[in-house]
């Protein structure tokens, strides 16, 4: 088991860890356009802790897009200040588990010519783990 990213608050829609089969996804006109979602990061195993996270933006094949991606802490429901493009955010301890801890995801794509699915970007969350 390890730390999982949920697209709703009950943590029951999770993303998919690899596969595409659950992503997270904006969509965007061709003039280009920012849109935000809200994310929690949560543990799922109770025997386990977890420390110095870091959610971090990656592109895995060609040309690197990752600075579209801009990630903040949530602050009260609401986006706190949002960290230059590819950046990532550090996340405080998690050791409760089935506990959702929100952040933010704003993706900002540029004006392109023809439709195009971008699917190798991701969010790479890094951590050490413990057990209880």
């Amino acid at each position: 088991m390890s730390l999982k990213i949920a697209k709703n608050q009950g943590l029951t829609d999770i993303v998919s860890a690899g596969d595409g089969s659950n992503a997270i996804s904006t969509q965007h006109p061709i003039a280009g356009s920012s849109q935000e979602v809200r994310l929690w990061l949560f543990n799922d195993n109770a025997a386990e802790r977890f420390e110095n996270i870091s959610i971090d933006p990656t592109d895995t094949e060609g040309s690197d897009e990752s600075t579209w991606m801009q990630l903040a802490p949530d602050s009260g429901g609401v986006a706190g200040m949002y960290l230059a493009g590819g950046a990532a955010l550090s996340i405080a301890n998690i050791a409760d588990n089935g506990v959702g801890k929100p952040f933010w995801l704003k993706v900002t794509t540029p004006a392109v010519g023809n439709v195009q699915n971008k699917s190798d970007i991701k969010l790479t969350v890094n951590y050490r783990k413990f057990a209880v």
